[in-house]
């Protein structure tokens, strides 16, 4: 990664945390919320499906192009697709982080 690019992420990830961070969380939350709606129990690895990785990826992939978000659009290829998946995992981490202390809650009060 060269230094303007290192610079150009540094920038995206700035703008993504102060504005696009809440809606583009959003928009995976209710995807998410789609996704387990009908079932009673679940598994780790239901949110870890290559299936559902794939889903959140078009998601953000729509969002940036709505967007029409100039910075990202100067990425290599291969670096968007780095930053997508940064975005993926960091959503994934606070959302499976929220979900085991709701459970947690949940079986405090049993």
């Amino acid at each position: 990664m060269t230094a303007n690019e290192h610079a150009l992420l540094i920038t995206i990830e700035a703008d993504y945390r102060s504005n696009h961070m809440y809606w583009i969380e959003r928009k995976l939350n209710k995807r998410f919320e789609r996704w387990f709606r009908n079932k009673t129990s679940y598994q780790i690895n239901d949110l870890l499906a290559e299936r559902q990785i794939h889903d959140l990826q078009v998601e953000i992939f729509a969002y940036y192009n709505k967007l029409d978000y100039e910075p990202v659009t100067r990425l290599s290829p291969a670096l968007y697709e780095k930053w997508i998946s940064t975005i993926i995992m960091g959503w994934l981490m606070r959302k499976s982080v929220s979900c085991w202390s709701k459970i947690k809650m949940a079986s405090a009060s049993v």
